[in-house]
């Protein structure tokens, strides 16, 4: 499960943290946008699987195994295909750009990255935490902001947060979260504490976001922040 978690984290930072709103407009008008957006892909892959692209990560019977790079490269080109089959869909078919496509979309991507890891034996879930905490620490911040803006979008029909917002959101997340990783007995004080900052600002209208987007941010802030805690402590 080493190299999942790498390569999920990988993924994520990818996919969402350096996957830049020009470059989200780009790949749906471009291939070459698209290019470029599964390209970041593989450079995370190499630099966190670096050590093991050499081993044989999936054994195939009667042929050779295939080595890491292997899979990273399998990986980059079916990242692109279903990239490219989502933008084909939505703008040949007008399949629906909605939170159910968007949670398909990763599916696919994370059962391509499973398949490609190596199995067999006994394995801990999480035989390293830097990577699993820094997928947390990517959902808390943008993943977690895709996600709220398709279900607001399919219930509100709200438009994508404008940058302050999105920035904004972001870090009052984080803080929420980071409030659940303070030793001692004092986070959960803290963390009510800062609920109640997000609650005065929000009721103040000192930045103008939804109710929703609030509370399910939260929500998903203290989530991820106890489950960063328990593999933390």
């Amino acid at each position: 499960m080493i190299i999942f978690w790498r390569l999920l984290f990988g993924h994520l930072l990818a996919d969402f943290t350096f996957q830049f709103n020009v470059v989200n407009r780009w790949k749906r008008s471009s291939l070459w946008g698209m290019l470029l957006h599964c390209a970041t892909h593989p450079v995370f892959y190499l630099w966190f699987t670096w050590p093991y692209i050499n081993e044989v990560w999936v054994e195939l019977p009667g042929v050779a195994g295939l080595r890491g790079w292997g899979c990273i490269l399998i990986v980059f080109a079916l990242h692109f295909i279903e990239d490219q089959w989502r933008v084909f869909t939505i703008f040949r078919y007008r399949t629906p750009d909605n939170t159910l496509y968007f949670l398909w979309d990763q599916f696919i991507h994370y059962a391509v990255i499973f398949l490609v890891i190596p199995h067999g034996g006994a394995a801990e879930l999480m035989p390293e935490t830097w990577p699993v905490l820094g997928c947390l620490f990517v959902f808390v911040t943008h993943a977690s902001t895709v996600l709220i803006y398709f279900i607001e979008k399919d219930l509100y029909d709200r438009e994508f947060p404008g940058t302050q917002e999105k920035y904004f959101m972001m870090a009052e997340r984080l803080v929420l979260a980071g409030c659940m990783l303070i030793p001692g007995l004092a986070w959960p004080a803290l963390g009510a504490a800062w609920l109640g900052v997000m609650y005065y600002v929000r009721k103040r209208r000192l930045m103008d976001v939804s109710w929703f987007s609030l509370w399910s941010g939260a929500a998903v802030a203290v989530l991820c922040g106890l489950a960063a805690r328990m593999i933390y402590y």
